[in-house]
């Protein structure tokens, strides 16, 4: 939910930060960039510290970007935001696949990792669906606490 979440906001995002749309189309690539540039050390520190804490640390930093969106109002604060959301996703899904190799028997881990993007996608219906609502209810400030709330619930 966490990584599409700012799909459902392009047009109340281009008002709230005065943007081009070519500026926050940049926004997805950032967080993408950040995403694949932390494999590597996401592995280290997963050898390091183990998949539940990287998957906690993980949750609380997406939360944690998602409350820097909730009260950006300035591009360079709603860029750190989405760096945020793309580094906890790293920790996250990178934590989760090994969680998957060291559950299930090799014949199945392609299967299982499937599933788990799968299952993992479906935080993009409650980004377009009740995210949506609250943007176009209460507004940009609850929807995005709403989902840094949500964040520190999976967290912890």
């Amino acid at each position: 939910m966490h990584r599409t979440s700012f799909g459902v906001a392009g047009l109340d995002a281009a008002e709230r930060f005065q943007a081009a749309p070519a500026e926050l189309a940049g926004f997805v690539v950032l967080q993408l960039l950040v995403y694949a540039c932390l494999q590597i050390p996401v592995g280290v520190l997963l050898d390091r510290f183990g998949a539940r804490r990287l998957i906690v640390v993980g949750a609380f930093t997406m939360a944690a970007g998602q409350l820097v969106l909730a009260v950006a109002t300035d591009l360079p604060l709603a860029i750190l935001a989405r760096v945020l959301v793309g580094a906890g996703d790293a920790l996250t899904f990178i934590s989760v696949l090994s969680v998957v190799t060291s559950w299930f028997p090799p014949r199945r881990v392609p299967m299982m990792t499937q599933l788990t993007g799968l299952i993992g996608q479906s935080g993009q219906v409650l980004s377009a669906v009740p995210l949506a609502a609250v943007l176009h209810g209460p507004g940009w400030t609850p929807a995005f606490v709403s989902a840094a709330a949500l964040g520190v619930a999976v967290g912890l």
